[in-house]
């Protein structure tokens, strides 16, 4: 009967259906808990892609910063002392201020609330690229100290006229200091300690890769922004320097407002158990001794950590030799920032590449593939580096020839240098911990602490103190290539037989 009654009444309405295809009644959940548990689902979701909008804002413009501070603070540096100052920078200047920073740092945590640290600890940095823009830099000439320069290079061997140049320019010498601490506190420090704070175990797996890309195109936006400030600057550095220094400071106001925002939604608060809150697990420390009963006695932790020192070794000791050379190019800070900045946006956009492509390489290569890709890249194109700048270096070719050598020769470098920065976070570091994976759980937590000290010991100091010996034997970075080239293939053939042994 209801049937009936139902097709009477469509064919009364000349209609086939009760309702339109896109107009089907919405059907109410089964009980009111169902509803609210909806809707706390909602806000969750809404909450997650907040958060990750807000951290991912903030380690943007974390990293544009960094972009236009690394070209500004090598260009100054390289075109006005030479590379041969750079070694000792590394040792007697950022080491000491990334010490007194981070007692400075600890005394925050001590006296002021979590909210106001991140302000406190990044208001100093910018507040002093200010003064060097607005004050230090117009007046470096009179302030450098140019007398003493000369009585200090007739006491001293050339090798340590770097070191001279360190002292005596030493406005120069302070914003390199500051520039490069903006990477150590505010990103590796401050940002990851926000997001830690902020990110679930859970929520770090899809937010974190998320991030990585965000920052290298930061990398690619940065080194456009440098181009296009050299352009508007005219050719003058003072101009170049203010523009880029007022970006940073507008970018930092951005930083600063994504850090109100996450404090004000109440985001940053440290992650508990539904047990109540879970104690950390100490990562075991190591000792010299320790590092080398540990080293001897499993080869797989030797190798990892040979692997590790190669790549540190190997890319600071080629990054010295390669921006020297690029002087010789582009020997004006300007021309010098925009061959840096190609540089920035050539590395941004093949990491994203690779970090896109490198899951699809281990599974279809292999590890020992992506193990060998780093080593060997940086081989050959650092071996064209090197061979080409040494013949040009010996006089055999006439000048014509000489530049048009010397430009492949920095244009192989510049390859060397994208692929090493790039693949480290796309091919070796993944590389790289997926040999703990084998390790019982003793050995991985010894292998860690190990290579963490090995490599941060050996790897990052030994190339400094290297370069500072060569230096002084030999007198300048020039003279030294021939033996700055010896170790790099020695380090790259350590690298490359412990990832054989490794992958054996």
């Amino acid at each position: 009967l209801l049937s009936k009654t139902n097709a009477r009444w469509l064919r009364q309405k000349q209609r086939k259906r009760w309702w339109k295809r896109n107009e089907f009644p919405r059907v109410p959940l089964d009980t009111f808990e169902d509803q609210k548990a909806a809707g706390k689902a909602q806000e969750v979701e809404w909450d997650q892609v907040s958060k990750m909008a807000l951290l991912g804002l903030l380690f943007f413009c974390a990293s544009f910063n960094l972009t236009l501070l690394q070209n500004m603070r090598d260009a100054l540096i390289v075109t006005s002392g030479g590379a041969e100052q750079l070694p000792f920078l590394a040792a007697y200047c950022v080491l000491p201020a990334s010490i007194g920073f981070f007692v400075y740092y600890n005394g925050l945590l001590r006296r002021v609330a979590q909210e106001r640290v991140f302000y406190l600890a990044v208001a100093p940095l910018l507040a002093s690229y200010a003064l060097f823009a607005g004050v230090l830099y117009p007046n470096a000439e009179a302030l450098h100290l140019h007398g003493l320069a000369d009585g200090l290079r007739a006491l001293l061997p050339a090798g340590l006229h770097g070191f001279v140049g360190v002292v005596t320019n030493w406005t120069f010498s302070l914003f390199f200091c500051l520039a490069e601490l903006w990477g150590t506190v505010v990103i590796s420090l401050l940002f990851w300690g926000i997001a830690n704070n902020v990110c679930s175990v859970a929520e770090a797996k899809s937010v974190y890769p998320l991030l990585g890309i965000a920052a290298n195109v930061a990398l690619v936006i940065g080194g456009n922004y440098v181009k296009i400030i050299n352009g508007l600057a005219a050719g003058s550095t003072l101009a170049s320097f203010r523009y880029l220094i007022g970006s940073v400071l507008a970018t930092s106001l951005v930083m600063f407002a994504a850090k109100r925002s996450i404090d004000v939604s109440g985001a940053q608060q440290t992650q508990e158990g539904a047990g109540g809150a879970q104690k950390k697990k100490q990562k075991p420390k190591a000792s010299w001794g320790n590092a080398w009963q540990v080293l001897m006695g499993s080869p797989k932790i030797r190798n990892l950590a040979l692997v590790v020192v190669g790549y540190a070794l190997s890319h600071r000791i080629f990054e010295v030799a390669w921006k020297n050379q690029l002087k010789v190019l582009f020997p004006s800070a300007i021309a010098y920032q925009s061959a840096l900045a190609d540089v920035s946006i050539y590395t941004g956009t093949v990491t994203i590449g690779l970090m896109m492509a490198g899951r699809y390489v281990f599974q279809l290569l292999g590890w020992g593939f992506a193990a060998f890709a780093t080593p060997l890249v940086m081989l050959a194109a650092g071996t064209a580096f090197f061979g080409l700048t040494l013949y040009v270096n010996s006089g055999a070719v006439g000048a014509s020839q000489a530049v048009a050598l010397a430009t492949f020769g920095c244009l192989a470098g510049s390859v060397t240098q994208v692929f090493a920065r790039s693949s480290k976070f796309s091919l070796f570091d993944p590389a790289k911990e997926m040999v703990y994976i084998e390790m019982d759980a003793d050995e991985k937590a010894q292998g860690k602490a190990v290579v963490d000290l090995v490599g941060s010991q050996v790897g990052k100091s030994g190339a400094s103190w290297i370069t500072q010996a060569v230096l002084l034997g030999l007198g300048s970075i020039q003279a030294a290539t021939p033996v700055l080239a010896g170790v790099f293939w020695l380090t790259i053939g350590m690298w490359l037989n412990a990832v054989r042994e490794l992958n054996a």
